[in-house]
């Protein structure tokens, strides 16, 4: 009788001791996975979510500030070349030479 009771006592804890170590097993498994996920989760928070904001609210206005920008820079340096035509033109016909040849100089 003793010996019976003995037995399931033993058969009690292993049944126990294995319930246990599945249960162990399973959560090692679901804390692997967790961090896994958490992993993951921080990734798209940290890279993937201001990538895809970037690409669809704020490239395209990037996009005109820089066209803008370019054909701003390209006018300044059509005025540019122009001064420096004009510039150029005046040296050329040197209108003060031209005043004195026709008489209008203060000599």
């Amino acid at each position: 009788m003793e010996e019976k009771k003995a037995l399931s006592t033993q058969e009690e804890i292993y049944k126990l001791a294995k319930e246990n170590n599945r249960m162990l097993h399973a959560m090692r498994r679901d804390a692997f996975v967790g961090g896994i996920i958490k992993f993951v989760w921080w990734i798209a928070i940290l890279f993937v979510i201001p990538y895809i904001l970037y690409v669809v609210y704020l490239q395209p206005y990037l996009t005109n500030i820089q066209a803008a920008y370019q054909n701003v820079n390209a006018k300044v340096e059509q005025i540019d070349s122009a001064t420096k035509s004009i510039e150029n033109l005046k040296n050329q016909l040197n209108f003060g030479d031209i005043l004195k040849n026709l008489g209008g100089g203060g000599n």
